[in-house]
């Protein structure tokens, strides 16, 4: 796929209908907006899927065609009071509309509660089979542990309200986890892995996602659970104490967010160093020092 049939296939304002069929799309010539709505269906599924990665295809359409789209506007048609993909939906848009000043929201954005809370790892994390993602970031920490001051694999990112139970979920916490994280210096390195006959272009909306609440933790906007705090950092459950050590000392400074993949996307690969550049085209994340980058696991 190259750029040209990218551009005719979403130039036309007349069939701007459907880029992937799960999403709605509507453009204003006039305006050169492109309006986004999210269906229902999107608003309570996993994000990184097509109904629901509005952030990803709202950068890759907003870059194949700059001079056609000065904004994009994200709708949805409804809220979805109590799902917990529709709320993790809600944090997503809120940070989106605020990382780029081209997007904005077509109606308010429901509020997010001020007192959130981040889970730590129960257990050590499981294989699933020899040739599963969890496998290949495990084998990934051990070829590349030397190169950081440490590292791990399925960092939690579960958020709940006022306090971590299984009564308090604010978004899915089960298995919602940051693949691979490492310390670097004073930088903490996120990836999201992808094996390569799994290429969703919702890396882009997960990889957001994950960015976004670490910097939240950092920036303790969201907190840990001082009750729980004791036993998990005495467990030290996939090193979850050697990021709290540096974390509560205030030694993290930046964050590197790394497309872990070594095939993307065909919109993606169309332009990786590109789109890159133009996903770290903001103010708010250099403010927050972070940044988007892309490396291949072999």
């Amino acid at each position: 796929m190259n750029k040209q049939r990218v551009i005719d296939h979403i130039k036309n304002v007349r069939r701007y209908r459907n880029i992937t069929s799960k999403l709605g799309y509507n453009y204003d010539e006039s305006a050169k907006k492109l309006i986004i709505t999210v269906k229902e269906e999107g608003v309570t599924e996993n994000m990184q899927d097509d109904a629901a990665a509005f952030e990803s295809w709202a950068i890759v359409i907003k870059y194949y065609l700059a001079y056609e789209i000065e904004s994009v506007t994200i709708d949805w048609e409804r809220d979805v009071e109590g799902d917990l993909h529709f709320n993790r939906f809600v944090y997503r848009l809120d940070k989106f509309v605020k990382t780029y000043s081209w997007a904005s929201a077509a109606k308010p954005i429901p509020s997010i509660p001020e007192k959130l809370y981040c889970n730590f790892g129960s257990k050590e994390a499981e294989v699933s089979s020899k040739d599963s993602e969890n496998q290949i970031a495990m084998d990934y920490v051990k070829k590349h542990s030397s190169e950081y001051d440490a590292m791990n694999v399925q960092f939690p990112v579960g958020l709940f309200v006022d306090k971590v139970s299984d009564d308090t979920h604010y978004t899915p916490g089960d298995k919602s986890a940051i693949d691979i994280w490492a310390i670097s210096g004073d930088c903490l390195n996120i990836f999201e892995l992808k094996k390569a006959e799994n290429k969703p272009l919702g890396i882009i909306s997960e990889l957001m996602f994950y960015a976004n609440v670490m910097d939240d933790i950092l920036s303790h906007r969201i907190r840990y659970d001082e009750e729980r705090l004791r036993s998990a950092l005495e467990n030290n459950t996939r090193g979850f104490k050697q990021f709290y050590d540096a974390y509560s000392a205030g030694n993290i400074k930046s964050i590197n967010a790394v497309f872990l993949a070594d095939e993307l996307h065909p919109l993606f690969a169309l332009d990786i160093a590109g789109l890159i550049d133009f996903i770290n085209d903001s103010p708010r994340l250099k403010e927050r020092n972070i940044t988007f980058k892309h490396k291949t696991v072999n």
